[in-house]
C-alpha cells in the first residue's frame, strides 16, 4: 500500500522511529547544556540570596537558607529535564523526518 508518490507506510514507519531514535538522542546534548545552565544561574541567585539575608542582618540561619536554596534549585531543574528534551527533541525528529522523507521520495523518483 502506498503513502505517497511510492514510499510505502513501513518504510515511513521505519523513517518515523529511526528519526525518533536519533533526534532522542542527538537532543540530550543541548538537554543537558540548557540544565547545567539553569543550575549555574540557580547557585548565582542563590548566592545573591544569602549575600543580601547577611547585609540584612536578619535572625535567620543563612546554613540553612543556603541549604534549602541549593535543593530547591537542583529539585527545579530536575523537574525541567523532560519538557527541555522534549522541546528540543520534538522539531530535531520533525526536521530529520522531512529531511530523509523528502530523500527517500527522490531516489524513488529516480529509480
Amino acid at each position: 500500500m502506498q503513502v505517497c508518490m511510492g514510499i510505502t507506510k513501513s518504510q515511513d514507519l521505519k523513517l518515523k522511529i529511526g528519526n525518533f531514535t536519533l533526534a532522542a538522542i542527538f537532543a540530550l546534548v543541548p538537554t543537558a547544556m540548557t540544565i547545567a545552565f539553569l543550575t549555574v544561574h540557580g547557585m548565582i541567585l542563590c548566592r545573591t540570596l544569602e549575600d543580601n539575608v547577611e547585609k540584612l542582618e536578619l535572625n535567620l540561619n543563612n546554613r540553612e537558607i543556603k541549604d534549602m536554596c541549593k535543593k530547591s534549585n537542583f529539585d527545579t531543574n530536575y523537574y525541567y529535564v523532560i519538557w527541555v528534551w522534549l522541546f528540543t527533541m520534538i522539531p530535531t525528529w520533525r526536521w530529520f523526518y522531512i529531511g530523509h522523507y523528502r530523500r527517500e521520495i527522490e531516489l524513488k523518483k529516480e529509480d
